[in-house]
């Protein structure tokens, strides 16, 4: 289902107004195939897909996964929107070249192709750069403090990039519209984060299929159930190896099932198991 938010016909109707209508036509097409890059590529993999919808400054593919799929599938998941402007930049400049279309319409698409797909790149959080960065903490993080981590992060980028903005193009509306949007998704992102997490955990229980790398989680018996399963990782199938005398191990959906079904999370982990 693709979605259309309402403030884009109002910026149609003002570039209609202003003679501006061809380069809103442009930037539509292109956001357009951004995001169904991501859209199809999903699908492939039959994510599941909730929307894309369009924003007055870029989309969303709204997918309802929770980090539980193979880390091949979500870089390309993430990638093909990027690689979208890959063959428009391309196509743009072999027309442009050959003497094919109108040269301000293809400077146009391959200028702004340019700063769409440099700008996605930014390792700020919810931009291709941002998911990429977070894929990569998660390498070698549990997913919750990478989750956290990957926000600290990408505030640190958001700043840098805010500040080296205003440098150069000073108090621009445009800047200041974009630099709104990403400090309220941000703010956003940090506020659902339980939510996040727990749908992270949930996917994990209900899953039938278990990641094919094992991962061996040393933990002391008093260590509550909710802070094992804060050091789960992503892409990996745990066991939980519980350091008293003489030690013993239970797997993951065991300590899934106990948090979730008899609501255990402040439970010590070697009660569960007596």
């Amino acid at each position: 289902m693709i979605r259309i938010n309402p403030l884009l016909w109002l910026i149609a109707l003002i570039g209609i107004a202003t003679g501006h209508f061809r380069e809103f036509l442009v930037l539509f097409f292109i956001i357009l195939i951004h995001e169904l890059g991501h859209a199809f590529a999903a699908l492939f993999f039959k994510w599941r897909l909730v929307k894309v919808e369009l924003l007055p400054f870029g989309g969303v593919a709204e997918m309802d996964e929770y980090g539980n799929r193979p880390y091949h599938e979500e870089i390309i998941v993430t990638l093909a929107g990027p690689l979208q402007h890959v063959w428009m930049i391309s196509l743009g400049m072999f027309c442009l070249y050959n003497g094919l279309g109108d040269p301000y319409t293809l400077d146009l698409l391959i200028s702004m192709n340019w700063m769409i797909l440099l700008f996605n790149l930014l390792p700020i959080w919810p931009l291709d750069g941002g998911k990429l960065l977070f894929l990569f903490i998660t390498l070698f993080s549990p997913y919750k403090k990478a989750k956290k981590f990957m926000l600290l992060i990408s505030c640190i980028f958001l700043l840098i990039f805010t500040g080296g903005s205003l440098l150069w193009f000073a108090f621009h509306l445009n800047l200041i519209i974009i630099v709104s949007f990403l400090l309220y998704a941000h703010y956003v992102e940090w506020k659902h984060h339980p939510y996040v997490y727990v749908r992270f955990l949930l996917e994990r229980m209900s899953t039938k299929e278990k990641p094919k790398r094992n991962k061996v989680i040393s933990v002391h018996p008093t260590t509550s159930v909710e802070n094992v399963l804060a050091g789960l990782y992503k892409g990996y199938s745990h066991v939980i190896l519980i350091k008293s005398a003489p030690p013993y191990m239970c797997k993951e959906k065991d300590v899934l099932s106990a948090y979730f079904k008899r609501s255990a999370g402040s439970c010590a982990i070697e009660d569960l198991f007596r």
